[in-house]
């Protein structure tokens, strides 16, 4: 190099000030020499050969690298997408026939000093006199850092061959892979070009199989798009007629490579077989091999039919695409920063610090301290000088020595040994996006949706609209009101807005984010102004259209707790840019479920708990997604936890259910435990119902066959979204609590009985109860046992919310019990117990109570019935933490009254691993609090002290706790308390809602 390290830095950062950040983006951006640095006598001069006038001059002296242009700043081109970058340069012959090299280019890492690019020379032999030439220098992502970056040209110091070098600018262009369209393709033996709105372009090339191995379907690959020396990954976008969907089986075609130049095979002939191939509705993308082809050769990618006509009466090739390997040229580095711009100040939790990680080879003695690059200022030493070796990491959150906040700005990682930067990176202070929070525009909707495949909807905007109108109207008359758009991408605008216009003339909600994958790019999830650019141009054409409902970022997302941050970067700033839609993904999985909702806090928790695996009994629902220690229950409790430990959190939770088969896991459900798991969903607190799927494809048998025929599943969803709109009203307003009821009857081989849960009307305080009949093979009597000390409440009706009708039961002192309840096989019920209206109720809520040890009120909980909630942290220690002191002329003198507190605890864990590492259920053991009466005045116990123990309360569900009966006094003073147990092991928090007397 010929320029000192520090010159280049303040040359890249001027250079980049002058050129400031776009917000609009470029496909090709050309930066003419008025931009370029010159070092050792290059220079512009003029140059009539060129539009503005002038180009970069150097003489062909030396081998320096005296043409240069340096940024660090690349915001008019688009972030997280890969460039073709090219020097357009011309050269002055001194011989005629010149020898040697005539000059050298790359892309050099200022800030790193490692080439980004490796340097190419370029031949004599390969240029022109005095003639313009684009010359490619490589393929990398200019916005994948903010280090000083250098693009140049230099010498050969050849100037005996050649004398001069014009360098007129550098352009940056938009990659794309080599495609050949099926209209280029060549087509032999009756093969030939037909209709299909499945493929982009319309059309593809169909092949008959049948007896004959001709290649009678050939793309030849055009030498003048493709580099020598350089390997490409192929691929072809194909997909079979099947003659049945479910049995066609066997092998389906055959492809090779072939070179006719040299008579050779570059991929031999392969025969893919149906066991290798994905049953979509769509293209699929055939890996056929990666090779290195001559350019001046004549090379075909070819198909040719096998003999199983009756399982694959043909295919259709639709497009050949030719990627180079790898696409991304780039070096690695040794040293990284995420995010590379952070947004400190801000305190919005979206890139607020920065990781950085290196790797040193060998043992070294560094520090890392963070510098201001426009004044040298050291801002931050982040570790001291240490013996270090391999991988390490720190992390700057944006702060000085001093613990202030940095000016926003560019700053630079140093990796010292205190004599020499060994690492260094660049990283950019910003202000960042205002993120804002959204209201939940949802939570008290309940949505009758189906799974759609959108891969499948037609690229013709007319073949689009023929489709949607068939589906969206079939899917109307199913009953359902939302669609969940999976795979929506890759389509034409228009067809986006024919999808929405659809749903909306067929009275349908849309789920569903257009091109959701291009916001999953590590450029954007660094740079959160550019992720939020991309974002807004996704969706602003859609922001005031009615049928979309809400985003769909991801389905069923990793346990990857960089994704669950991205995700959550993305969500948030999509509910900023439009607040009247949520941003949904469908969460999976004991490991994933609680690390995306935790992160993300989405408005809805979306899950797909598919219950029914293969092998398993008609009904038992046990073995969901091979967790032994989970049944389809209790994941649903596990779930819905995740939103109630959150005492603020009011999101509702929707069930994608299960409708489907998938082979090696799923066994296709009957309608009976379609039935059950519907009303399970109801039980443990599910708000919306979606199925899944309604197309045929891979090995799933949806809503409706490959004929698009309803199946055995449509009849049974269309009933369940009946039912379920009937009791929309009912299911708005239920909230789950404890369970206060039993069953007998109702069970099979994998239940003891039929499945009860409790529920309170948000509204009148009714109680309701789901009973779900187990057996999913036969009707049922099924006995219901209320416990009246649980319920809280005398009862004066019990009535099945579905049809109206009154239900019997008989009461003792100490139980309501409901005989007979019929049910069909895997049938359920809402039961809706309306409370007695002649009960005197007193209620004291825990604004009214004396608290003391660190036990606080008045915490807000939306699970509280007004709203609010006291609660104390359990310790090592004990007392009366939760006090009322009753008003007793509030109450009639001499009457005998029953005392309840409504209660719930967390615990101590929700879930932990067995021996075996086995996720379980954490159960707790000892006691969680206890409760009482003491009359201070007499220093007696109107109610005996007892205690509650921890296995007798559900996690995180409201439990009325009947404290006793007795006759409260008119003088004396008096007060009931609960005292949290010193169990910590077992028993986090305690939370009071409030007391009440009922008065008998």
């Amino acid at each position: 190099m010929k320029v000192s390290r520090l010159a280049f830095l303040v040359f890249a950062l001027l250079a980049a000030l002058g050129l400031g950040a776009g917000t609009g983006y470029a496909q090709e951006d050309t930066v003419s020499d008025d931009r370029f640095t010159y070092f050792n006598g290059a220079a512009a001069v003029s140059d009539s050969t060129v539009l503005d006038g002038h180009s970069a001059h150097m003489a062909n002296s030396s081998t320096g690298w005296n043409i240069q242009y340096q940024n660090w700043d690349f915001g008019t081109l688009r972030a997280g997408v890969l460039y073709d970058v090219y020097a357009k340069v011309k050269v002055k012959y001194a011989n005629p026939a010149p020898t040697g090299n005539a000059f050298k280019m790359g892309l050099y890492d200022l800030t790193d000093a490692s080439f980004s690019l490796p340097e190419k020379t370029v031949a004599a032999a390969q240029t022109q006199d005095g003639i313009w030439k684009e010359h490619k220098l490589g393929t990398f992502m200019p916005n994948s850092g903010v280090n000083s970056l250098s693009l140049y040209v230099g010498g050969t110091d050849n100037a005996g061959q050649i004398s001069d070098i014009y360098v007129d600018a550098f352009i940056f262009r938009e990659h794309s892979n080599y495609t050949i369209e099926d209209n280029l393709f060549y087509k032999f033996n009756g093969a030939s070009l037909v209709p299909d709105g499945i493929a982009a372009d319309g059309s593809a090339a169909r092949m008959a199989n049948g007896p004959g191995t001709g290649w009678n379907v050939q793309a030849k690959i055009n030498g003048n798009r493709i580099e020598a020396g350089k390997t490409y990954k192929i691929t072809a976008a194909v997909k079979p007629e099947r003659a049945d969907w479910k049995t066609s089986s066997g092998d389906i075609f055959g492809y090779l490579v072939y070179d006719l130049t040299t008579n050779s095979f570059l991929v031999n002939p392969t025969v893919v077989s149906s066991a290798a191939f994905p049953k979509v509705l769509y293209f699929d993308q055939v890996q056929i091999g990666s090779v290195t082809i001559n350019p001046s050769h004549d090379v075909r990618v070819c198909f040719f039919p096998v003999d199983n006509a009756g399982n694959f009466p043909a295919i259709k090739v639709d497009s050949v695409t030719l990627t180079g390997q790898p696409e991304d040229e780039s070096h690695a580095k040794s040293i990284h920063a995420y995010p590379y711009k952070l947004s400190p100040a801000n305190h919005d939790g979206l890139n607020d610090s920065t990781q950085i990680v290196y790797a040193l080879p060998s043992p070294q003695t560094v520090g890392v301290t963070v510098q201001r690059i426009s004044d040298q200022t050291t801002v931050r030493t982040l570790t001291a000088p240490s013996l270090q070796s391999g991988n390490q990491s720190v992390v700057w959150d944006g702060k000085n020595d001093n613990g202030q906040y940095v000016d926003n700005g560019l700053y630079v990682i140093r990796v010292s040994n205190g004599t020499t930067d060994v690492l260094r990176t660049n990283v950019q202070v910003i202000a960042g996006v205002a993120l804002a929070p959204s209201p939940n525009t949802v939570k008290n909707d309940v949505p009758k949706g189906i799974f759609y495949e959108a891969g499948a909807i037609p690229y013709d905007v007319t073949d689009a609209a023929n489709y949607l109108d068939d589906t969206f109207g079939d899917i109307h008359q199913l009953g359902a009101d939302t669609v969940y758009l999976a795979n929506w991408h890759a389509k034409p605008a228009a067809v986006y807005s024919a999808t929405l216009s659809k749903a909306a003339q067929n009275q349908i909600k849309v789920i569903g984010l257009p091109d959701a994958y291009t916001l999953f790019n590590e450029a954007l999830y660094n740079d959160e102004q550019a992720m939020y650019e991309q974002i807004h141009s996704l969706v602003s054409p859609y922001l005031n259209n009615s049928a979309l409902y809400a985003y769909y970022l991801a389905d069923e997302p990793g346990n990857d707790l960089k994704m669950a941050d991205n995700l959550k970067d993305i969500k948030r700033i999509l509910e900023m840019i439009d607040p009247s839609r949520p941003a949904l993904s469908t969460y999976v999985g004991i490991d994933r479920v609680p690390l995306h909702y935790d992160a993300q806090k989405p408005h809805v928790m979306n899950i797909d708990p598919y219950g029914v695996t293969e092998g398993s009994a008609i009904g038992d629902f046990r073995n969901i997604y091979h967790y032994p220690g989970f049944t389809f229950e209790s994941y649903m409790d596990f779930a819905s936890y995740q939103i109630r430990k959150d005492l603020k959190d009011d999101a509702p939770m929707w069930s994608i259910l299960q409708t489907n088969e998938s082979t090696g896991w799923l066994r296709n459900p009957t309608a009976a435990e379609i039935r059950a798991m519907t009303y399970e969903a109801i039980g443990h607190g599910s708000k919306g119902f979606s199925y899944f799927v309604y197309q045929t494809e891979l090995d799933w048998i949806g809503i409706v066959d490959e004929h698009y025929q309803p199946t055995p599943d449509y009849y049974t969803v269309k009933t369940l979204f009946g039912e379920i709109e009937t009791l929309k009203p009912t299911i708005r307003k239920m909230k789950r609590i404890a369970n206060i009821a039993t069953a007998s009857g109702g069970g099979n081989s994998a239940y003891a009985a039929a499945d009860v849960t409790t529920h309170v009307d948000t509204e009148t305080g009714d109680k309701y109860l789901v009973v779900v009949n187990h057996d999913c093979l036969n009707a049922a009597n099924i006995g219901i046992s209320i416990d009246r000390a649980a319920l809280g409440m005398d009862i004066s009706a019990v009535t099945n919310m579905l049809d109206g009708t009154g239900i019997a039961f008989t009461a003792t002192p100490t139980h309501y019990n409901i005989s007979n309840l019929h049910l069909a096989p895997g049938d359920g019920k809402i039961l809706k117990l309306t409370k007695d209206v002649a009960q005197v109720v007193y209620v004291g809520e825990d604004s009214a109570f004396y608290v003391n040890n660190g036990a606080t009120k008045g915490q807000i909980d939306v699970s509280a019935g007004d709203g609010k909630t006291a609660m104390h942290a359990v310790t090592s220690s004990r007392t009366w933490n939760f006090q009322w002191f009753w008003d007793p002329t509030k109450l009639t003198p001499g009457a005998t009254y029953d005392l309840y507190a409504d209660v719930k605890i967390q615990y101590a864990t929700d879930v932990y691993k067995d021996g075996s590492g086995v996720d379980r259920i954490f159960q707790p053991t000892g006691d969680a609090f206890s409760y009482g009466v003491y009359d201070v005045t007499a220093n007696t116990y109107p109610v005996a002290e007892k205690r509650m123990s921890a296995s007798s309360m559900e996690n995180m569900f409201w439990h009325t706790v009947k404290i006793g009966t007795f006759v409260p006094s008119q003088t004396n003073t008096q007060v009931v308390y609960i005292m949290p147990w010193d169990n910590p092991g077992n028993v986090r928090q305690v939370y009071v809602d409030k007391f009440y007397f009922v008065k008998r």
